[in-house]
């Protein structure tokens, strides 16, 4: 999951400001940008796996690799959010977000049992 850092109260705070937000989302559509952070989304994909580290056991490299990708896409996904307010991005639940969660019917994508559920 590429879960944005959006708990943090400096990023809340820049979410509340409409003018940051949409200053944001201007600079991250310019075409200069758009292009850098698509070049830089590409070097997190995995391609081969990494070279062994002296010593270490090769599933601590693979582990290292892994949370490097990990780490530049939760930025990415932190500046896109950025430009959203509070509560309207797909990941303000805490990141937690189904890989369903957009395709299932409601009886199906509700992880309670029928028996737990609200009614509507």
């Amino acid at each position: 999951m590429n879960t944005p850092i959006l708990s943090s109260p400096e990023i809340r705070k820049f979410r509340s400001s409409v003018p940051l937000q949409q200053s944001l989302k201007a600079a991250l559509e310019q075409p200069e940008i758009k292009a850098a952070l698509e070049a830089i989304a590409s070097t997190v994909l995995p391609r081969s796996i990494p070279d062994t580290i002296p010593g270490n056991h090769p599933d601590t490299a693979i582990a290292h690799q892994y949370y490097r990708m990990f780490g530049v896409q939760q930025v990415l996904s932190t500046l896109e959010a950025m430009t959203v307010p509070s509560g309207k991005h797909k990941l303000d639940n805490g990141g937690k977000l189904s890989a369903f969660e957009d395709s299932l019917p409601d009886e199906y994508a509700d992880p309670l049992p029928p028996s737990e559920r609200l009614e509507k």
